[in-house]
């Protein structure tokens, strides 16, 4: 099934408005939601609906919760996200670092006391956009453990880089610190498709290739003790500085016990007119034409600048729809029933 993306967005924002949510927060939160579908990243799209409204309706999450700032000292903001959505208190933090680098040239804001922020890329291809050069990350759940170690402490904890490009796009790299984000995962068991191995352990720690087996084990970092290297100092920064629950003290949204998330996240940027434009923009383009024009590989067509496919499918998506797996949107509607709102029926998709 095809839906356009207007139509899923509204959607989402009247489930969002359904449990409470004021209709600017399901708006920001919708937003972002449904430009993970666009980008071909349905982890953190549709998918995320039925346990976001699940932790809503528990109250586990405060769906009318609205970010405050709690300090802003120099060029540093600190967030209580007040337990409500994560996508509003993240939309704030961008402002807030916006402002600081604009008028210091660096700018940083940090996160405590929220939910899932969906993904990292959306936050920084907005500050690329403004002119910064950024970093953004988020901690999570349990469901690593350290390198040498077999108990989960510390989460998949994604680190996102972008930079604008002289023609207006952006350069991102978001990834997981785990072999794959565990959306990944969720998104295989919800189709009922195995994972490759080399991705998680069971719970008894051994390699599986079930994901039931791997939601109930953990995840293996990528590039073995760098991966762990990575997710550590992501924990750092968004949760030992922002004061945000840490490793073993997150809880998940899938636990079948429900406890408040306690999320951090942290984002920082640099300005890059000190450096001078016309001259960042010149080795921008001397860069990336170095890139873009080396000698390819055998069995490839081309050679990608991080983000770029995927941008180029959320183009695509925009004019023809984004696909809905027959599961997930059984499981959407099931919500949308139980709260009063209209499903989505599949001639609403245009295909």
């Amino acid at each position: 099934m095809i839906i356009k993306a207007q139509v899923l967005r509204n959607f989402y924002a009247s489930l969002l408005r359904a449990v409470g949510t004021s209709s600017e927060d399901a708006e920001i939160t919708s937003d972002a939601l449904i430009d993970a579908d666009l980008h071909g990243l349905e982890t953190h799209g549709a998918l995320r609906i039925p346990p976001y409204i699940r932790i809503a309706r528990e109250g586990v999450l405060d769906a009318s919760g609205k970010p405050a700032l709690e300090w802003r000292k120099g060029a540093v903001s600190l967030i209580n996200g007040n337990n409500g959505w994560g996508q509003p208190a993240a939309f704030m933090a961008v402002n807030e670092v916006i402002s600081h680098a604009k008028t210091h040239f660096v700018g940083a804001a940090g996160i405590k006391n929220t939910n899932h922020i969906g993904t990292c890329s959306y936050y920084a291809k907005m500050l690329a956009r403004a002119g910064l050069v950024c970093f953004v990350t988020t901690n999570s759940p349990p469901n690593m453990p350290p390198w040498g170690g077999s108990e989960p402490i510390l989460g998949t904890n994604p680190i996102c880089f972008s930079a604008p490009t002289p023609d207006g796009k952006v350069i991102v790299i978001d990834m997981a610190t785990s072999v794959v984000a565990k959306g990944k995962i969720l998104l295989a068991a919800e189709r009922g498709e195995s994972i490759p191995e080399g991705w998680a352990l069971d719970k008894n720690g051994k390699p599986t290739t079930s994901p039931k087996e791997a939601l109930e084990g953990s995840q293996l970092p990528v590039g073995g003790p760098k991966g762990y290297g990575l997710a550590l100092f992501a924990e750092i920064f968004s949760g030992v500085l922002t004061g945000a629950n840490i490793g073993t003290n997150l809880h998940s949204m899938y636990d079948k016990i429900l406890n408040p998330s306690g999320v951090g996240a942290f984002m920082f940027a640099i300005d890059i007119s000190p450096f001078g434009i016309e001259q960042v923009n010149a080795k921008m383009e001397q860069l990336i034409g170095m890139v873009l024009g080396s000698e390819l590989a055998e069995g490839y067509q081309r050679i990608y600048l991080p983000g770029e496919n995927s941008s180029e499918i959320a183009e695509e998506r925009k004019v023809k729809g984004i696909p809905m797996s027959p599961s997930i949107l059984e499981k959407m509607n099931q919500v949308a029933q139980e709260l009063g709102v209209n499903p989505l029926k599949p001639d609403e998709g245009g295909a």
